[in-house]
């Protein structure tokens, strides 16, 4: 009986771990092939420049000579610096490299590479997302298939696929959240910790996600509530709203008067909060390499010379995220509906985390709807939000059954995938320039998303593709440098008066060709293209492969597993 046991935990194991990365593989790809290959907007250039200077230069300088103007601030050594985190720029370095094979001078080939580093992080959060599943007791054919909900009918995939580094942050929110749940679950201290490096990394990247940290560390307690039997009916969700508030608070009280599980919790608690100090210091460490100053990391001497207020209208703010027709983030990823509806039923399984997803929720929307450029403009989506998009795709696979259909749900879910790919489709500025928005088009007027969407002129503008681009578009970019085909689109001159900018993108073909790189690279002689467009398809369609095969041979390998050590469900869910 003990050896069976051991062979059926080692299948068990062995399942899980081919079917991540399996998944990290088939994302991957998938995430790759349908990604602008080139950097697709002013953040993503100044990332980049940082990083290159970084790698040539031994400092994180900003001398691109079109952004260091309207992005640079200057140092303590009389240097132009970017306001912007370092990790962004430190996990690219490796790809940028890459892209020159030790000559850092073939930029087309690095900024190209540079652009695949959201990708990857996106398809790390498909495969934690699989692993956080799994711990959670949800049977692996389920765990594999709402982690493809989550990575391509939700926000995540427009996200994964942008030069921003919102995707990144969602890796490191939900890897912390990860590893605190299995802190609790197998009462280490270490894992503990580990979740807040992992949570600290957000204040290096964006001092304002220190908002969610909270949230994520009481994914480290541990309290419980009454088990409902599977087939009972839940016990109704508001009714229990304050026992589900006040069970981090009933765990401290428990703490200071005696020793058990409720003091290791807070043990774990302070072990993960310790750990956030070391992000603390690198956090400060740059921003004196920069400035010379600990505390000044330049975002608030770059906002003191703009006319643009940092505040803006709260309601408006609110109501732009979850209910206009052009941000609202149940139009841009309608399953996030389904995940939400789930949270009811996953808090009876572990309350922690539906509780730390609801503080972090709550306060980065109160801190976000406050701020008057709420929808991250020029961006797809509400992109702030992308940090707890997989925190929200938790509750999928438990959402109530008998209130959902199975129809309804895989409407909800196919609706979301095409959405998702009308983001792909065409290149995002296109919509901004053709109505002739000005810059700070969001602080004139705080309603603007009530009266203009994205999502619902994307329709018309995918159709327009298959009329190629109009005659009048001579040039792919509208670059300096016209044979560089990834570097990042710059507007109208400043002296054009921006109603005339409909008319100066039809000049350039970036407006009106496909946005994935495996299409409008055919529009590119072979000489000027980055890679070889050929090898590159190739290449990736043999990693998805790979990936389905190696989640295949994870899922088989459990179903023999199970058939010849007879492991019930409820078991194979256990590991």
């Amino acid at each position: 009986m003990m050896n069976s046991s051991k062979l059926d935990a080692k299948v068990l194991e062995s399942s899980k771990w081919w079917m991540a990365a399996g998944i990290f593989l088939f994302v991957l790809g998938a995430y790759v092939v349908s990604s602008p290959g080139r950097i697709d907007l002013i953040d993503g250039q100044v990332r980049f420049d940082v990083a290159y200077n970084w790698l040539t230069k031994g400092r994180p300088l900003l001398g691109d000579p079109w952004v260091a103007p309207m992005r640079g601030v200057w140092g303590q050594d009389g240097f132009a610096y970017s306001y912007y985190g370092a990790p962004a720029s430190l996990f690219a370095m490796p790809l940028i490299w890459l892209g020159g094979i030790g000559d850092l001078t073939a930029l087309e080939r690095s900024r190209f590479l540079f652009s695949m580093t959201s990708p990857i992080f996106g398809a790390l959060i498909s495969s934690v997302l699989f692993l956080f599943y799994v711990e959670l007791r949800v049977p692996f054919r389920q765990a594999v298939a709402w982690t493809m909900v989550s990575s391509f009918a939700t926000f995540m995939w427009p996200a994964s696929n942008s030069s921003f580094d919102n995707a990144q942050h969602a890796f490191f929110s939900v890897s912390a959240m990860y590893f605190g749940f299995l802190s609790a679950r197998h009462r280490s201290r270490m894992l503990a910790m580990l979740a807040g490096l992992l949570a600290g990394t957000l204040i290096v990247y964006q001092p304002y996600l220190f908002l969610i940290i909270p949230g994520l560390a009481v994914s480290t307690l541990t309290w419980t509530t009454p088990e409902v039997s599977p087939g009972a009916s839940s016990p109704r969700f508001a009714s229990n709203v304050g026992k589900f508030i006040s069970g981090p608070f009933i765990v401290i009280r428990s703490a200071l008067h005696s020793a058990g599980e409720a003091r290791e919790s807070c043990i774990r608690l302070l072990f993960f909060l310790s750990a956030i100090s070391i992000d603390l210091a690198l956090y400060f460490s740059y921003n004196h390499l920069r400035f010379g100053s600990y505390l000044d990391d330049g975002k608030l001497r770059m906002q003191a010379h703009s006319t643009v207020s940092l505040f803006g209208n709260p309601l408006s703010g609110f109501l732009t995220l979850f209910a206009s027709p052009g941000k609202s983030i149940f139009l841009y990823s309608p399953p996030l509906i389904l995940g939400l509806l789930g949270m009811r039923y996953l808090w009876r399984r572990s309350p922690s985390i539906v509780l730390g997803v609801f503080v972090s929720s709550v306060v980065l929307v109160l801190f976000v709807s406050c701020i008057s450029f709420v929808g991250g403009d020029w961006c797809w989506g509400p992109r702030y939000l992308v940090v707890v998009l997989p925190l929200w795709a938790l509750g999928f696979p438990f959402l109530s059954q008998d209130k959902f259909r199975r129809e309804l749900r895989l409407a909800v879910v196919s609706l979301g995938v095409v959405i998702q790919l009308l983001g792909l489709s065409v290149e995002h500025q296109r919509f901004f320039f053709e109505r002739g928005f000005n810059d700070f088009f969001w602080a004139e007027d705080s309603w603007v998303y009530f009266k203009h969407s994205a999502l619902f002129a994307r329709v018309e503008e995918t159709i327009s593709l298959r009329d190629g681009p109009p005659p009048t578009a001579r040039r792919f970019n509208s670059l300096p440098v016209p044979d560089w085909a990834t570097y990042s689109a710059l507007g109208p001159p400043p002296n054009m008066p921006r109603r005339l900018a409909p008319e100066w993108i039809r000049n350039f073909k970036i407006y009106f060709l496909p946005r994935p790189w495996p299409l409008w690279m055919l529009w590119i002689k072979p000489g000027l293209r980055p890679i070889n467009l050929q090898a590159w398809i190739l290449s990736l369609v043999a990693m998805m492969m790979i990936g389905g095969a190696s989640i295949y041979r994870g899922l088989r390998t459990l179903n023999t597993g199970t058939a010849q050590n007879s492991i019930s469900n409820h078991e194979l869910a256990q590991v």
